[in-house]
């Protein structure tokens, strides 16, 4: 079953001291950030600390990721090397705006990983220009599974406020989960800064949600518990698909293929948005025994 996180939980490299709780939050996977969050002063000690942050998620079970730092600073191609060294699942590229670059990016991860396209690349959309490529971005390659939107750093770029620019923000992050779609990989949303409105939080992962995107962004562990119970299947849902999907298979061997089930129309649309819903249920342990 593909690996599909509802949540991805950052947590600093600088700060060793917080790998246990983030492994703890229930986060579907961690990142270990070596770009925003790691003054200048530290990145050497951080990328140091990578191992410890690595060996704790995969006792947990959990997938570790590393955010580099972007392809134009000194540190990122030994960003790269110590992903690969300490098992990471992917990196994850800051800021990317030329598929040159992310092809460049993937050369290298082939020189340092250990099997060959072992390591996943998600891509972070967070430029004009980058959101203006990201279907070219987007488009699938061997290792290329997830693609992000960014918002702060995009309002920066665009000299907006994230706040005051709802409608903006609504009209990209659409076009970066279309973008992601359309290729066939998954798209993830932007974190949300305000640590202590967890009903804004939740607001906006619903948005997410809405706009096409089975995954999101997280920066603390208060927030994972909101965007896992968002972007997982409730149990009326759940109940509702199971349903759809027993009584249009067995519609189907009778060569019908356009039923009623609690006097709403199934057809093959809706019975493969049924099966989707299941198999997401399935992936997170959510189906009933």
């Amino acid at each position: 079953m593909a690996f599909d996180p509802r949540s991805m939980l950052f947590v600093p490299a600088n700060r060793p001291e917080r790998f246990a709780k983030a492994v703890a939050s229930g986060t579907d996977a961690v990142i270990l950030d070596l770009e925003d969050s790691v003054g200048v002063s530290q990145k050497e000690q951080s990328r140091a600390n990578l191992r410890a942050g690595a060996e704790l998620a995969a006792e947990a079970g959990l997938a570790a990721y590393v955010r580099v730092n972007p392809v134009d600073t000194r540190w990122h191609r030994d960003d790269l090397i110590e992903a690969a060294l300490v098992g990471a699942r992917g990196v994850i590229v800051p800021k990317c705006e030329d598929p040159s670059v992310v092809a460049e990016v993937d050369s290298r991860l082939r020189a340092v990983e250990p099997s060959p396209d072992a390591m996943e690349l998600v891509l972070i959309v967070e430029t004009a220009r980058g959101v203006l490529a990201a279907e070219r971005l987007a488009r699938p390659g061997a290792r290329t599974r997830r693609i992000c939107f960014g918002a702060y750093d995009f309002a920066l770029d665009m000299g907006i406020r994230v706040e005051a620019s709802g409608a903006l923000l609504t009209q990209v992050r659409a076009q970066v989960a279309l973008a992601a779609r359309a290729a066939g990989i998954q798209p993830i949303d932007t974190v949300f800064a305000d640590i202590r409105d967890p009903n804004g939080m939740r607001r906006q992962t619903e948005e997410a949600l809405a706009l096409g995107y089975t995954g999101k962004l997280a920066i603390h562990p208060d927030q994972v518990p909101i965007v896992n119970d968002v972007l997982s299947p409730g149990p009326d849902e759940i109940d509702v698909a199971r349903r759809v999907v027993r009584a249009f298979r067995e519609a189907e061997r009778q060569g019908i293929a356009a039923i009623t089930v609690d006097d709403k129309l199934v057809d093959y649309p809706i019975a493969l948005r049924s099966e989707a819903v299941l198999a997401r249920a399935e992936q997170f342990g959510l189906l009933p025994s």
